[in-house]
């Protein structure tokens, strides 16, 4: 597992290690979530990686936003880490391609 304290920070380590599943905040410090998931989405590297907003932004704009923004799943904070990991694994295996 990896972290990141900000925005910034977060895209570079995604960019230099390629997660399969980045679950993301919203609200950091320097970029803010919508941005990082914006250069997620086109950034060719990380086109199968599965991003899930997990913020405790529950207004429906914002999750509606980050849907069409490219996100898999938002969860709104504090929720339930079972679910979280049960979205992570369901969206791990859609974008995964299929076995010859």
């Amino acid at each position: 597992m990896l972290l990141a304290e900000d925005g910034d920070e977060a895209l570079r380590v995604a960019t230099e290690s390629r997660p399969e599943i980045v679950i993301l905040d919203l609200i950091m410090p320097g970029s803010h979530g919508f941005e990082v998931l914006k250069t997620i989405r086109r950034t060719p590297e990380l086109s199968s990686t599965v991003v899930i907003i997990r913020s405790g932004k529950s207004y429906k704009p914002d999750i509606d936003k980050a849907l069409e923004l490219g996100a898999d799943a938002y969860v709104v904070k504090p929720g339930d880490l079972e679910e979280l990991v049960r979205l992570a694994h369901q969206h791990l295996q859609k974008r995964r391609p299929p076995r010859q």
